[in-house]
């Protein structure tokens, strides 16, 4: 959905801050130095959602476009290695014209002839480069997810229970690493892999763990008696 990303001008000129103004963006897009996913594009109002990798070649930086634990788009920097693997959510299982199988993910991709073992709501690994899929990561408890809707979005907990609902919407369970319980619609689960120590790509800030009140307040304390004193001894030199 448009709502749901984030313009590629938006990403270069306000996010990275490699241009000062859309000019300049344009520029920098028409001579095809940035691509999504390993594909160039050249259209500032190009939507980069959840999951998309944006990489500057000339730079040799990479971006992974992800939710922080407040739920706000977050631009993940990434290896070289990690760039070319991206997780897709399965949101479609059919069989199309001929007989031939099919799936759809959340990024719009269309994979033809995929394992059978494949169901809606898993997540599979798909490279960039060939279009294949590498890993499969199945929707069940025990499983780590992220939470891409709702008042949880971007909350990173293992998978404890799925509740169906037969004509509403089915609830999925999860806890974080510090206990938490948190529940959401089950399409809002993202699985991202077997176990917190098995997740194969880099998570944001905070590990999608929610601060409270009381240790936001002590983080901002600290970063700002960390500046003072910083401050402090250059004015001494």
């Amino acid at each position: 959905k448009l709502r749901e990303c984030l313009p590629l001008g938006v990403i270069l000129r306000n996010r990275l801050k490699y241009a000062l103004n859309l000019r300049e963006t344009r520029m920098i897009l028409r001579q095809g130095l940035v691509t999504v996913d390993g594909r160039k594009r050249a259209d500032p109002k190009f939507p980069a959602g959840f999951m998309d990798v944006v990489t500057i070649p000339k730079t040799g930086d990479s971006f992974r476009i992800m939710y922080d634990s407040k739920g706000r788009f977050e631009l993940v920097k990434v290896g070289a290695a990690e760039s070319t693997t991206k997780l897709c959510r399965v949101n479609n299982v059919y069989t199309t014209t001929g007989r031939t199988p099919m799936l759809t993910t959340h990024d719009g991709r269309r994979i033809r002839f995929p394992d059978p073992k494949i169901g809606r709501g898993d997540s599979i690994a798909v490279n960039t480069q060939t279009g294949k899929i590498t890993e499969i990561l199945k929707a069940r408890p025990g499983k780590v997810a992220v939470i891409t809707g709702g008042s949880n979005r971007g909350l990173i907990g293992e998978i404890v229970s799925i509740e169906r609902h037969p004509g509403s919407f089915d609830i999925a369970r999860l806890k974080d690493q510090a206990g938490n319980e948190l529940a959401t619609r089950n399409d809002n689960v993202f699985v991202l892999g077997s176990g917190f120590d098995k997740i194969s790509i880099t998570l944001p800030k905070h590990q999608g763990h929610k601060l409270n009140v009381v240790e936001e307040r002590e983080k901002r304390l600290i970063a700002a008696e960390s500046a003072r004193t910083q401050k402090t001894r250059k004015t001494r030199k």
